[in-house]
């Protein structure tokens, strides 16, 4: 026969934990009132002395089995409010406090309210059981506060205080960072002392505003206070990362991992427990050395660590980050979509999907994935970068560039020389916004001059152009009407495609008729070319890259000219501001009517050149930077009937980077040979370059 009785789980909760209690008091809870009414005295004699001991929940089943014979005994339902509030249980407190508030003196009612607000507060940070909720519990808490605040004024300065101060932690969660930033200011204003267990937060808001210098005392103060929190720490490394301080940065996160065992062990543990704080300190270790130009060491860092931890959504996005650094776009959207998969709201996740997918001309994706990445963050500041980098890789296109020389023959002069003694190029172009997520349309413009025996020659051409790019194909076509006196025919064209084969591989290939980079010397004779260009890329990573490409012209009075080449980089030494490569560079040429041109045209030549590349990032702020690049090359340059010469080249150029476009100039200085007689060449150019887009 089935029991009818019904058991609470309260009660049965309650009864469970009575019974792993010592035996006196168990003893003192199911005790029943003595004889006279005196028994509630010894009780509540009891319960002063346990929640003196700070052993506050034997003294709540005291209390409640007090209650539980009379439920009417204000003394017990006061000490049960008190004793709910000193276990943490704040919301419980409060409940209880608002059934009978006159129990309670001002300051317990404001200390109680005071924790359940700071509590709801807390748990806004766990994941609901709906993730599309998660800001929920953080509107609700501020709510909450704010109606404190304009209902019952705190009548003591703290509690006042505290509520202003906890108010900034659901701000920070609501992403809503400038009124954090305001609140704390505010707060310093008024001379108020912050109290320290909100300074991290007010430094992670103020690093969400890019706001560095701001953030770092205030995260050193976090981190004086408690020297042991790891966020705080992490935070405070990133202030100095931020500020460009790596030499105060990286130490910063190499102690903090040291510090921090893998499986700490408590006093008489017979095994040690899983460190999250190791873990959190080893990815941002890793990611610092990212930030400090090292991609190829956080890239072994985090390789290791996903191997332990393949489920982990946080690490395969911030591996996935390190991916897309290393220049691997289809590598770290790979990496973005197993985090999202893991955890389909990691904001990390969200926003990295969007740059790879751009990167990888996915527009349409892309802006699905921003879609997304606002819908679930949408006061995050950085959602409004992306959407704005994105907007700017969607918008017009523009590119403008000049350069100019001087060749200065040594000896018995250059006739032969393909640039003359003085030349000069410029070239526009002006691409309009995307259409349909993948064309452009837009005019392009061009000049080269060159003086060949005091006599100057023109290339002057304008036209129109198409661009297509998606996914792994891009192509290009224009059409030019080409102004000047020198070639009879006044129209020319081109036709290109690329195929990008994976991460490390591109190939492509263009054609052209009445080529715009021809010979000028052929020009000045009424001679034009045809072209045909073929180009393989292989980019494995940052710090490797090789390319080759082969080359044929044919011109009008039947030469035709065939190169080949290669030209390649390797990183050699890398640190947070300096990168230094290796370069060299392999070409070789022939024209079947050899000298017997009208222009320079060597029967064959080659030439092998080794250099350096300095690259020094003399400033830079987030997306905007000024970078100073030094070039070094020599090597020698053989041609047929004429031996083989040393060419010497130095280049020197700065390079502006504001988000969204590029302004860059410099100088090079070169000694090369043509026909066996050397010259001296200085050449200035310059460049303008908005958008970012191919």
């Amino acid at each position: 026969m089935r029991c009818s009785c019904v058991v609470r789980p309260d009660r049965l909760a309650l009864l469970l934990f009575v019974l792993s209690l010592p035996a006196g008091a168990q003893a003192l809870t199911f005790a029943g009132p003595a004889p006279g009414g005196r028994a509630g005295d010894s009780v509540f004699a009891t319960i002063d002395d346990l929640r003196g001991q700070s052993r506050h929940a034997e003294a709540l089943l005291l209390i409640e089995r007090r209650l539980a014979h009379r439920p009417d005994d204000d003394d017990a339902y006061r000490l049960r409010v008190l004793t709910l509030a000193d276990l943490g249980s704040s919301r419980l407190a409060a409940a209880g406090l608002a059934q009978r508030p006159a129990l309670f003196a001002d300051h317990e009612r404001e200390r109680i309210e005071g924790d359940a607000v700071a509590r709801r507060i807390g748990w806004a940070e766990v994941l609901p059981e709906n993730p599309r909720d998660r800001l929920a519990e953080a509107r609700t808490a501020l709510e909450e506060l704010r109606t404190l605040q304009r209902t019952a004024p705190r009548l003591t300065r703290w509690e006042s205080t505290r509520l202003r101060v906890d108010a900034l932690a659901a701000l920070n969660q609501l992403h809503r960072h400038e009124d954090v930033a305001a609140g704390y200011r505010a707060l310093l204003a008024e001379d108020i002392e912050v109290p320290a267990y909100i300074l991290a937060t007010v430094g992670d808001s103020l690093l969400a505003l890019r706001r560095p210098a701001e953030a770092l005392p205030v995260l050193e103060q976090a981190v004086s206070h408690e020297p042991g929190n790891v966020n705080a720490t992490i935070l405070l490394g990133y202030a100095w990362l931020e500020l460009e301080r790596f030499d105060r940065a990286l130490p910063v996160f190499a102690a903090l991992a040291a510090s921090q065992p893998a499986r700490p062990r408590r006093d008489g543990a017979a095994a040690g427990y899983e460190n999250w704080d190791r873990y959190s300190a080893d990815v941002a270790h890793a990611m610092a050395h990212s930030h400090a130009n090292d991609h190829a060491r956080a890239d072994d860092m985090l390789q290791a660590l996903v191997a332990i931890g393949p489920h982990n959504a946080s690490l395969q996005a911030a591996y996935g980050a390190v991916q897309a650094r290393r220049l691997r776009p289809s590598a770290a959207l790979e990496r973005y979509r197993m985090a999202a998969t893991l955890d389909p709201y990691d904001r990390d996740a969200l926003a990295g999907q969007v740059g790879s997918l751009v990167a990888l001309e996915r527009i349409d994706e892309a802006a699905d994935a921003l879609q997304a990445l606002q819908a679930i963050h949408p006061h995050d500041p950085r959602s409004a970068r992306i959407a704005r980098d994105l907007d700017r890789h969607r918008g017009a296109q523009f590119a403008l560039s000049s350069a100019s020389g001087r060749s200065n023959a040594r000896g018995e002069g250059t006739a032969q020389s393909p640039f003359g003694s003085r030349d000069a190029s410029h070239a526009l172009e002006l691409r309009s916004p995307l259409l349909a997520g993948r064309w452009r349309v837009g005019v392009v413009g061009q000049q080269r001059e060159a003086d060949f025996d005091d006599i100057r020659t023109r290339y002057r051409g304008a036209g129109v152009g198409g661009w297509y790019r998606h996914d792994r194909l891009g192509a290009a076509a224009t059409v030019w009407r080409i102004d000047d006196d020198d070639a009879p025919g006044p129209t020319a064209w081109t036709l290109a495609a690329d195929w990008r084969l994976g991460d490390a591989w591109r190939i492509g290939g263009s054609m052209a008729h009445r080529d715009a980079d021809a010979s000028l010397q052929a020009r000045r004779a009424g001679i034009t070319a045809d072209s045909l260009r073929l180009s393989a890329d292989w980019t494995p990573d940052d710090t490797l890259a090789i390319g080759a490409h082969a080359s044929h012209l044919r011109y009008d009075d039947g030469n035709t000219r065939d190169g080949i080449g290669v030209d390649a980089s390797t990183r050699l030494h890398t640190r947070p501001h300096l990168l230094v490569d290796a370069l060299a560079s392999v070409h070789a040429s022939r024209g079947s009517h050899g000298e017997d041109a009208a222009y320079f045209n060597p029967s064959r030549d080659a030439s092998m050149q080794l250099g350096l590349r300095l690259d020094h990032i003399t400033w830079r702020r987030y997306g905007s930077a000024f970078r100073q690049r030094l070039e070094l090359h020599a090597g020698p340059y053989w041609q047929q009937r004429h031996g083989s010469q040393w060419i010497p080249a130095v280049g020197y150029r700065h390079v502006w980077r504001r988000e969204g476009g590029t302004f860059e100039y410099g100088v090079t200085w070169s000694r090369p040979v043509y026909d066996g007689v050397r010259e001296q060449r200085v050449a200035l150019d310059a460049g303008l370059r908005w958008g970012g887009a191919r």
